[in-house]
């Protein structure tokens, strides 16, 4: 899904965010942590350019890449 959004919208569109913000969060949940947190890494910085630091689309992946880094032992 993540790919195929990139390709419509581009790298850099919230929606692609999306995508990488909610793949992010299942591979967590499936215990691949280390993947997780790239892909929300790369959703945050989507967000916080193209929404800002504080919408709260871009806090809710701030929010679950913590989690994730919580878990890592961050």
């Amino acid at each position: 899904m993540t790919a195929i959004r990139e390709a419509h919208r581009g790298p850099d569109h919230p929606d692609t965010a999306h995508s990488l913000t909610n793949c992010g969060r299942a591979l967590a949940a499936q215990g691949d942590l280390d993947q997780a947190v790239s892909l929300l890494e790369r959703a945050v910085t989507i967000r916080t350019s193209s929404l800002g630091p504080n919408h709260p689309r871009t806090l809710s992946s701030v929010s679950y890449l913590a989690e994730v880094r919580r878990r890592l032992g961050e």
